[in-house]
């Protein structure tokens, strides 16, 4: 396992929360940071606090304009309106939580709802009421979510001990 602050490539998993300076695209570690720096302007930033609650809305808007296209399958469609919107309203709820296990509680709710978007997905794509095309942009949009989420909970989960 590696000690260091930053991996080198190969050792994956492994999560620091201190800053790293990545001077320019070549380093050998920027294959490691990439999972935790995006890119803006040619240089590795870290995502800004509100990116996740930003990634929801941008996504409960894409759904609700793809779902405006779908014809027939109203039960359906309102499924999945309704879940992936709750997917961003419980990460928002939980900005506002009473307790640590209130916190930890909306998170899993919202990482549920997440799960449950990619399934309605999977039933209107079987159904050919999305294309392959807006069924694998929406999925990957909701895995890149979900995968924010399991992440926040497993922090949340971490740090439970350490604060009060």
């Amino acid at each position: 396992m590696c000690k260091h602050s930053i991996c080198p490539v190969g050792q994956e998993g492994f999560i620091s929360y201190r800053s790293v300076a990545i001077s320019n695209l070549r380093s050998k570690y920027i294959e490691w940071a990439k999972p935790i720096y995006r890119q803006k302007g040619g240089i590795f930033v870290a995502e800004q606090k509100g990116q996740l609650r930003e990634d929801c809305i941008d996504f409960a808007i894409l759904v609700s304009d793809i779902c405006d296209e779908i014809e027939g399958c109203s039960v359906y469609v309102n499924q999945l309106l309704r879940c992936s919107s709750s997917i961003g309203a419980n990460l928002h709820e939980a900005k506002y939580a009473q307790s640590r296990a209130d916190f930890i509680s909306k998170l899993e709710i919202s990482l549920k709802e997440s799960y449950e978007t990619e399934y309605w997905l999977e039933l209107l794509w079987r159904k050919n009421r999305l294309s392959t095309e807006q069924y694998n942009q929406l999925r990957n949009k909701c895995g890149t979510i979900r995968r924010k989420l399991i992440a926040s909970v497993t922090t949340a989960k971490a740090n439970r001990g350490n604060r009060p």
